[in-house]
């Protein structure tokens, strides 16, 4: 089967460290003394229109030339800015927990940036001689573009878009005879539900429709996928240009978590059953959302596979295991 090309081992652009700080000042009117300003530009033009954007952070700090090959006049024509930004780019790997090579989608770095850094003092400009670095550290300008969240810089859908995907969503919900769905969206339906306690609209995604259609048509086909499904269109992390989640919180570990369910239900990609028999089988497979949700264990090992709900396993999922999904709630 062909695979896309466009996947996140697979860099868009190269970025030193230190220009993601660059980017944000130059966003908010600063000509960064210390950067190539035609360079930020272009960055910050492929970040307004690209949401899916893979960014391999870079750094060249284990390319410093060995000692022994260091003449003592090289010391004295050395760029100083070239030195602080080499350190930027290590105290940005090291706030944002990633490493040179890491790479990710535009909207997740800049989301951990803002989470992470919230001030340039001590990042940009110090008060010791050789590191003056950037006169506008202390503008506010950084802080002032990170309060408006990661949509000051990365592409964001608009409220519009987004209705639009949601009728046209709804409309073959309503009307198809098969719910494309990937597994791990089964247990999250389960959780949404509660019981029957949570059976309630959001407008971040196509949950509440997909149960009250099952509800309504409990043997329906329901088909296993990967990836992006029916649940996703009117989800502001959707990227309905190259059908990618670029949402913060739903890229790797989301995958595991479709891949972990497709193996304790025995069942590939393409799979197909009936909704009541798909959900008793997950029940009956998988009792409790710690086996997937928090991987088994409970752990959590980066930012990036962090655990969704309590690690010892939802309450609102056991409800639903104890209610069922199909059950009369008046």
């Amino acid at each position: 089967m062909k695979k896309a090309d466009d996947g996140i081992s697979r860099s868009g652009i190269e970025v030193r460290p230190y220009k993601l700080l660059s980017t944000v000042c130059v966003s908010g009117g600063v000509n960064c003394p210390i950067c190539d300003n035609d360079e930020i530009k272009k960055i910050l033009n492929l970040l307004k229109n690209d949401p899916a954007l893979r960014i391999r952070l870079v750094s060249d700090v284990d390319e410093v030339t060995f000692y022994r090959e260091i003449k003592p006049k090289d010391y004295s024509i050395m760029d100083k800015h070239e030195i602080l930004n080499r350190k930027r780019d290590l105290d940005v790997l090291q706030k944002l927990g990633l490493i040179p090579g890491d790479t990710r989608r535009a909207r997740y770095i800049y989301e951990l940036l803002f989470q992470r850094i919230k001030t340039l003092k001590g990042l940009c400009s110090y008060d010791t001689k050789n590191w003056k670095g950037c006169p506008y550290t202390d503008s506010g300008v950084y802080e002032s573009v990170s309060s408006k969240g990661f949509s000051a810089i990365v592409y964001l859908r608009d409220e519009n878009e987004r209705e639009e995907y949601r009728r046209a969503s709804l409309d073959e919900i309503e009307s198809t005879d098969k719910i494309y769905i990937r597994p791990h969206h089964l247990m999250c339906m389960c959780c949404r539900f509660d019981g029957g306690n949570g059976f309630k609209y959001y407008d971040n995604d196509n949950i509440y429709e997909i149960i009250k259609r099952i509800r309504e048509k409990p043997d329906i086909s329901i088909v296993l996928v990967e990836g992006i499904c029916m649940v996703c269109d009117p989800c502001d992390g959707y990227e309905p240009r190259t059908s990618r989640c670029v949402h913060g919180g739903g890229l790797i570990r989301d995958y595991k978590k479709d891949l972990d369910v497709f193996q304790k239900l025995g069942l590939m990609p393409g799979a197909v059953m009936p909704a009541k028999e798909l959900f008793q089988l997950m029940f009956e497979k998988i009792p409790s959302t710690r086996d997937v949700c928090a991987y088994g264990d409970g752990i959590v090992t980066s930012h990036e596979w962090g655990i969704c709900g309590d690690p010892e396993g939802s309450k609102s999922y056991r409800k639903t295991i104890e209610k069922g999904i199909f059950t009369d709630l008046s």
